[in-house]
């Protein structure tokens, strides 16, 4: 095997990527099988939905770590650094891990063209990367994220998970996954196994009906967040050294003043979900003290985060229309009083219109940009678009631009909400905090 910089590993990496997405479970199985399936030792928590992944994720690994246990964790897309993908414990991958097995990985890639046979996307690459190294390392468990959609993600070749895990769904990404919640539910449950148990966030009905039958089905046993055990408690707002903590206290079930900080009203129900997910994994030792300690230990960056106190400053990734409504109730609930001011990017393959109808409500003011990134949609084409929403739209053009038209329009006391494609968080992040 040549020996390869982490510099020359990452050109490869950029270069396979622009093969671009192709579903299927073909490539993966066939790259799998000449690594020596590493994902058959893991103890795999799958999870797959439409929003929250990454919130049930994390809430599920900082309580396993909280318990003493090595949890890897998989996820997509990553914010500020490609290793985020692939971490243990909330490290991140090393270079030299990354370059070694890569470095593998492109040995197969050329074995396989060797063969004829067609070669995996950069996805597929990146999720066996991660299985090699978990197995490398030796996770206790590995809480894994599905990409996009769940029967197809190169991620369900896993064939035993330990447990398997279903946030919110709604719609999004329709040309790959179906025109209906019915059709998309059908694709998010392809995680669903034989036999493995489920634990599901509360969905609309055609969601839950396709749950409901595959889980008959399949002889799962499956667990809905009851949200009638649910009690929300006191919102409080702190100032820390770097911007504000959201403190949110809740009670479920037999738990009682449990705390999460990350500032979303969902994510409230994220933690339930989080909670049953742990309590259906069976581990032999007090839940009440692990799941407190994590939940309260658990952060999610670019998920209503402030970013900055004066002017005040949130991102979100809301990128669909149910993310949209999930951030428009988070500024009720939390900032009903202040006058709000929109910043938007989001790719082209988005239903935008619903998301500018959905944020309306809490603003007469929206400013677009363009997102870094080949999908991203032209700023003008969005402000195009907001003008039968907004009675104020400002074209930023680039990201800088719409924050620097945002800070000349933001008064004393107003809040300035940065929203759309995850991808577009990092360089927002990059401007108003540079390395």
């Amino acid at each position: 095997m040549e020996n390869r910089t982490y510099e020359e590993t990452m050109a490869w990496i950029e270069q396979i990527g622009k093969s671009g997405i192709h579903l299927g479970l073909e490539r993966m199985n066939e790259l799998l099988e000449r690594m020596e399936h590493p994902e058959r030792s893991l103890k795999i928590i799958h999870v797959a939905g439409t929003n929250g992944k990454g919130s049930v994720c994390t809430m599920i690994a900082a309580i396993l770590k909280t318990a003493g246990y090595k949890v890897g964790r998989y996820i997509s897309p990553t914010l500020y650094d490609y290793r985020e993908r692939i971490q243990i414990n909330g490290d991140y991958i090393e270079k030299e891990a990354l370059t070694e097995g890569m470095s593998r990985i492109r040995q197969i890639y050329g074995e396989m063209e060797r063969d004829g046979i067609e070669l995996p996307t950069v996805f597929e690459a990146e999720t066996a990367l991660g299985f090699w190294y978990f197995k490398e390392k030796a996770c206790d468990y590995v809480v894994l994220e599905t990409g996009m959609g769940g029967r197809l993600d190169s991620t369900n070749v896993v064939e035993h998970p330990v447990l398997t895990v279903l946030t919110s769904i709604s719609m999004d990404h329709m040309a790959q996954l179906g025109n209906t919640l019915t059709e998309i539910a059908s694709e998010k449950a392809g995680i669903l196994k034989n036999g493995v148990a489920a634990v599901v966030y509360p969905q609309q009905k055609e969601a839950m009906d396709v749950i409901e039958r595959v889980s008959r089905e399949k002889n799962i046993s499956w667990t809905v967040v009851d949200t009638e055990r649910l009690r929300v408690g006191a919102r409080q707002i702190f100032e820390d050294g770097r911007g504000l903590k959201l403190q949110q206290t809740f009670d479920y079930k037999d738990y009682r003043d449990l705390n999460v900080y990350l500032g979303g009203t969902y994510q409230v129900k994220n933690a339930c979900l989080a909670i049953e997910a742990v309590e259906a994994l069976a581990l032999k030792q007090p839940l009440e003290p692990m799941i407190r300690e994590g939940l309260s230990e658990a952060r999610w960056p670019g998920r209503f985060e402030c970013l900055s106190k004066r002017p005040l400053m949130f991102v979100d990734g809301a990128h669909n229309p149910e993310g949209a409504v999930s951030l428009r109730e988070t500024i009720r609930t939390w900032f009903s009083e202040k006058r709000c001011l929109l910043v938007m990017g989001v790719f082209a393959d988005k239903d935008y219109p619903s998301i500018l109808k959905a944020m309306a409500p809490v603003s007469d003011t929206l400013i677009s940009f363009t997102p870094e990134n080949a999908r991203g949609l032209e700023s003008e084409r969005l402000a195009a678009a907001a003008e039968a929403f907004y009675a104020n739209v400002l074209d930023g053009g680039t990201a800088e631009g719409a924050l620097n038209l945002a800070g000349a329009w933001a008064g004393d006391g107003d809040i300035i909400i940065i929203f759309g494609s995850l991808s577009t968080i990092s360089t927002i992040c990059d401007i108003i905090s540079p390395k």
